[in-house]
């Protein structure tokens, strides 16, 4: 093998790294802010739905092992990749009507953006998105229960 060929076999090589570094990159994108069809909520948002709200579904979107660590009063976990059927938030959700509020770990989690978006597809009329999730949660101090 000739030095110019190792040459061009390093920078080929060296190519292909930063091409898949700038994939990891671009795949690894925060979840969005806003979901068509669902009205977003800060912490204060959140804390003025749940006391103005009777009936109010409130979906952790979370691993159960973050669920169990700490989770906001009331609210019942479904990760967002069990939610393959419609029957699955309906067991916790009583109607297309019912308000309904999706939170997670926040934008870098993205698991309640899905959910949001999914219940929103399967006609769910009063969903609200917790974008900034358990994160933001935490950073105001507000507070957590365990189960």
């Amino acid at each position: 093998m000739t030095q110019a060929f190792r040459t061009f076999q390093g920078r080929l090589a060296g190519a292909a790294v930063l091409l898949l570094a700038g994939l990891s990159c671009a795949l690894a994108q925060d979840a969005p802010l806003t979901i068509p069809g669902a009205k977003t909520l800060d912490a204060k948002g959140v804390i003025e739905l749940i006391s103005a709200t009777p009936g109010l579904a409130i979906v952790d979107n979370r691993t159960k092992a973050d669920f169990d660590s700490g989770h906001i009063e009331g609210a019942v976990n479904i990760l967002d990749a069990d939610m393959t059927a419609e029957s699955v938030l309906a067991g916790a959700v009583k109607t297309k009507g019912t308000p309904v509020l999706f939170y997670c770990n926040g934008v870098k989690c993205g698991r309640a953006a899905k959910a949001t978006a999914r219940a929103v597809g399967w006609g769910y009329a009063n969903v609200y998105y917790y974008a900034l999730g358990i994160h933001d949660w935490k950073e105001n101090q507000f507070p957590l229960v365990t189960p």
